[in-house]
């Protein structure tokens, strides 16, 4: 049997073949929405033109004289290259000039990318034609006041001079938030580090005193379970209400990083009705104790512990495959992240996840690897790196008997099991 894995986002998004013998029990765990068909222009045009909780975005523009565009970064799927334009032609009709719109990236505590990032993200046209900043979150910041659960807001000063401001990004399963997309462009997007701290961890709990204290009830197994009712979501709606976000743009995905749906509004009101799609749209079903568990990570390539939840399913002692290929590595992060062997890393660093000790063996598969910090994530003894599926395939038929059960996970950093 032979199955197509999606690679590379953003370097080619290539496909890698597997195959697998024809007598193992192979089942392909694919989700409610992968045979959408992709946006077309004339929807996007009329989300703009009819959003959700909102006036339509050049009537909503009229009267403002700076605008800012704060997109997602390069850890997430959006196209936001074919959004833009027809945004930009929306504000031009509401009375913005070319030289009063900017963009910010909400790259929160992912570091910071480059123009090669950019016009991959946006498309050359627009970094040739606009300003675009990556958003610096120690520095260059406005501090708004406090939320209601305490939290110190400081947001991007850019961001802060424009009267008028619309975030544009993806909706799509996030561990600790449940779903992405709405005010997570401004918290974390745009904020500081102190306020993303304590929104990740005085809120959340996700830190190394999960050792210690268990995690708010509303950010334990959020992962596309959750949304309304979680704490972090609850604390970034507010900022984005105290920053002044007039408008967001959410689409949700598919397989290949199409856009299959689009939501553009309220800040909270678009997520919503987005995140009632999402429930189904990402939702896939899980084989019975597989022996072996084939988990990719696509979309978020470049976060490739977000593949691991796939374990839940597996056989006790069963061989975890996680497959990810993008030239980028792992994605740094200042606040959960590690800098170091001996200082562990940033002040809300999480340690590696037990959920994979119900694996007997793992195996790390990429063309790139590195010795990684964030992939050490489970016993040595357990763990092997690979960096071609004839390698993995040849360790699986090694440790497997008979004829294994075996279930496939496109893209496991999209895919939701609730």
């Amino acid at each position: 049997m032979k199955v197509n894995l999606p690679q590379k986002p953003w370097y080619g998004d290539t496909s890698l073949e597997i195959e697998l013998p024809n007598d193992w029990d192979v089942t392909v765990c694919g989700m409610g929405g992968e045979k959408k068909p992709a946006l077309t222009r004339e929807q996007i045009v009329s989300a703009l033109r009819n959003p959700i909780g909102t006036k339509p975005l050049s009537k909503l523009v009229e009267g403002k004289e700076e605008a800012v565009i704060i997109f997602d970064d390069m850890t997430r799927p959006t196209k936001v290259y074919e959004i833009v334009p027809l945004v930009l032609e929306e504000l031009r009709k509401g009375g913005i000039s070319e030289d009063h719109i900017r963009f910010i990236c909400a790259n929160g505590a992912h570091g910071t990318f480059n123009r090669e990032d950019f016009s991959k993200k946006l498309g050359e046209e627009v970094v040739e034609r606009y300003p675009v900043f990556n958003h610096n979150p120690y520095s260059n910041l406005n501090y708004l006041g406090h939320t209601k659960f305490g939290n110190p807001v400081e947001v991007n000063a850019e961001v802060m001079a424009c009267d008028f401001k619309i975030g544009i990004g993806s909706i799509i399963p996030h561990p600790q938030y449940g779903f992405g997309g709405g005010a997570k462009i401004i918290l974390p997007g745009i904020t500081s580090i102190r306020t993303i701290s304590y929104n990740h961890g005085d809120l959340g709990g996700w830190s190394t005193a999960q050792n210690y204290r268990d995690l708010h009830p509303t950010c334990q197994l959020a992962y596309g379970r959750l949304n309304a009712e979680n704490i972090m979501r609850q604390d970034a709606e507010e900022t984005a209400r105290m920053a002044g976000l007039d408008m967001v743009i959410n689409v949700l995905v598919d397989f290949k990083r199409n856009s299959t749906n689009i939501y553009a509004g309220d800040v909270v009101e678009a997520q919503r009705v987005g995140v009632e799609e999402a429930m189904t749209h990402y939702r896939t079903q899980i084989p019975q104790n597989p022996d072996i568990v084939i988990s990719n990570a696509y979309s978020k390539a470049s976060e490739a512990t977000l593949a691991i939840w796939p374990v839940i399913a597996i056989k006790e002692g069963g061989t975890l495959v996680i497959v990810y290929n993008t030239p980028t590595g792992q994605v740094p992060h200042y606040v959960v992240g590690r800098w170091g062997m001996k200082r562990i890393g940033g002040e809300r660093y999480i340690p590696p996840s037990n959920l994979l000790g119900r694996a007997g063996k793992i195996i790390i598969m990429s063309e790139y690897q590195d010795k990684q910090p964030w992939l050490e994530i489970s016993p040595p003894e357990k763990t092997i790196k690979l960096k071609t599926w004839e390698e993995t395939l040849e360790e699986l038929k090694n440790t497997s008997n008979g004829k294994p059960k075996v279930a496939i996970f496109p893209d496991a950093t999209i895919e939701k099991p609730f």
